[in-house]
C-alpha cells in the first residue's frame, strides 16, 4: 500500500551510510571493511501542518493497514514535492516502514498536525517480490493480490517473514 499522496509541510532526510566495520590496529592504523553495497539507515521525518480530518484519517488508516512498523510501503512523488531531483526517487528500490507511531496534534479550527518518522528498507532485485494492489505505484497485474515471496531465503537480506520461501538454501 502506497503512502497517502499528501505534500508535507516539512521534511528531514538523513541519507544513511553503507554498512561497514572500522578496526584500529595497535599501531594506530585505521582500516574500514565494507559489509555491503547498499545504503542503509536512511530516515525521513515528515510533518504535515494544518491538515483536514480526512487527510489525518488517511495517514492514520495507512499506519494501521501497515500493522504499525511491520510492513513496508512506497512513497508517492508528492512526498518529494519541490525537488527537481528527489534524494530518493519514487518508485525506486527503497521502501519505507514506520519508525514510530504518527504523532497527532489537535489544532484549532478543525485542523491537525501530524509528525511521522520513517526508516528505509532497501530492496535489491530478487530479495523480495511484493504484490501491490492494482493502480498503486509499482503494481503488477500479473501477480496474485495477497502473496509475498522471499527468493533464496538463506542469502536474502533481512526480508520480513512472508508466506512462501523459494529456494531456502541450506535451511532445514
Amino acid at each position: 500500500m502506497t503512502f497517502p499522496a499528501l505534500v508535507p509541510s516539512a521534511r528531514t532526510y538523513t541519507p544513511g551510510d553503507v554498512p561497514q566495520v572500522r578496526q584500529v590496529a595497535l599501531s594506530g592504523m585505521d582500516t574500514a571493511y565494507r559489509l555491503g553495497s547498499r545504503r542503509v539507515g536512511q530516515s525521513l521525518s515528515l510533518t504535515f501542518n494544518n491538515i483536514s480530518e480526512a487527510q489525518l484519517n488517511e495517514i492514520r488508516n495507512h499506519y494501521v493497514a501497515q500493522d504499525g512498523s511491520y510492513n513496508i510501503f512506497f512513497l508517492p512523488p508528492e512526498v518529494w514535492s519541490g525537488y527537481a531531483v528527489p534524494p530518493v526517487p519514487s518508485p525506486s528500490n527503497v521502501a519505507w516502514r514506520y519508525g514510530a507511531p504518527p504523532t497527532i496534534t489537535d489544532g484549532s479550527c478543525d485542523l491537525w498536525s501530524v509528525e511521522i518518522e520513517l526508516a528505509s528498507y532497501v530492496i535489491e532485485l530478487g530479495d523480495i517480490d511484493i504484490d501491490i494492489p492494482p493502480g498503486e505505484t509499482g503494481s503488477d497485474p500479473d501477480l496474485p493480490t495477497t502473496v509475498d515471496y522471499i527468493y533464496d531465503g538463506l542469502t536474502a537480506s533481512a526480508s520480513p517473514a512472508r508466506a512462501y520461501l523459494i529456494d531456502s538454501g541450506a535451511s532445514a
